[in-house]
């Protein structure tokens, strides 16, 4: 389960009240308690996403944990008010600044992600395949590089980390899929 990022707004005539933003890891709160103009409430949030995304980061680098890495890459934004602007903002959100915090977090555990999936797919495959499995592996940037040799083949395949966060399980299935068919 990832990191909930909560934003309390209400919308109203005049521009939207912004109470609070939450975030249930490690319980981070900051009241704002502040209307904003609807012309400048874009650029509000995400400031203060930023904001809270970089306190949790920060107690993060104190004390976290693999497993919390990956909660944190994992977060959702909820919208306990429901409102409609908050709705359209984050509907299909990119910002640089967010990336850039995802994409130090996701260095920060691509090498104990890719060793964890690449020990878990030489387990599988060497059930799977009646011959010795040779298998290496390598990170490359953003990127884990698989390579895998049996019956005298050798198979290459490149997943993206960021897939591997996203859904560790459909990933797994659709490369050792490939692998299988490659040697079966």
């Amino acid at each position: 389960m990832g990191m909930q990022i909560s934003f309390f707004v209400k919308d109203q005539p005049e521009g939207c009240y912004f109470e609070k933003v939450q975030a249930s890891f490690y319980e981070e709160e900051e009241n704002i308690e502040t209307l904003y103009p609807k012309d400048r409430f874009d650029a509000i949030l995400d400031e203060a996403l930023l904001r809270i995304l970089r306190k949790v980061f920060d107690t993060l680098e104190k004390i976290g944990e693999v497993e919390e890495y990956l909660q944190f890459l994992d977060f959702n934004i909820e919208n306990p008010y429901n409102s409609a602007f908050v709705s359209k903002h984050f509907l299909l959100y990119k910002n640089a600044d967010v990336e850039s915090l995802m994409n130090h977090v996701l260095m920060e555990v691509a090498e104990p992600l890719a060793e964890g999936y690449f020990e878990s797919m030489i387990d599988y495959l060497e059930t799977n395949i009646d011959d010795e499995v040779f298998a290496d592996f390598r990170l490359n940037g953003e990127e884990l590089l698989l390579e895998v040799q049996s019956q005298g083949k050798k198979v290459s395949l490149t997943e993206p980390l960021k897939q591997l966060v996203i859904d560790y399980d459909e990933s797994f299935e659709r490369v050792a899929t490939e692998f299988l068919e490659s040697f079966i």
